[in-house]
């Protein structure tokens, strides 16, 4: 049986390797271990590069929210009518995307943040002609959190009619 300061470490940690491998050494189970492949390097460093950018946009939504004029008048405000405390609010991460086309991509580019993982992610656009847009402009943000506390995705909400 797992003890809770077992399930506790699991939940908490953002290398689960090692957590695995803690549990076995604890129970004396043998692990057998491989390199991973040049793709599966690549592939896992895209994972994290993606979760990183993921990250940075939950802040600057969730920034948005309560430092940014448009965020207070309409998506604070639309939170609130809903009976959303801020505490509430900022536990959970919720936030809000400007209206404008290219907010975020901007400011994303400004931290240097790369134009292929914004794309990557859904969190911005390229259109036929190479122009770059907000996936969620203008909509209350609701991120999507993996157990461990990560940000894995975004669902929006468009207020304007």
């Amino acid at each position: 049986m797992i003890d809770q300061v077992t399930v506790d470490k699991i939940l908490d940690s953002a290398n689960i390797v090692e957590v695995v491998s803690d549990f076995a050494k604890k129970y004396n189970i043998e692990i057998h271990e491989r390199e991973q492949s040049e793709e599966e390097k690549q592939q896992q460093s895209q994972r994290e590069s993606m979760l990183i950018v993921n990250a940075f946009a939950q802040e600057y939504f969730s920034n948005t929210l309560f430092n940014h004029a448009e965020g207070r008048s309409i998506g604070l405000s639309y939170f609130h009518e809903r009976g959303f405390r801020d505490d509430i609010i900022k536990k959970f991460g919720l936030g809000y995307s400007l209206d404008q086309r290219d907010a975020l991509y901007n400011e994303a580019r400004a931290r240097g943040y790369k134009k292929d993982y914004l794309l990557s992610t859904g969190l911005c656009l390229e259109n036929n002609n190479g122009q770059i847009s907000d996936r969620f402009r203008g909509r209350v943000i609701f991120p999507v959190y993996s157990l461990s506390g990560k940000v894995l995705a975004f669902g929006g909400r468009i207020l304007k009619k």
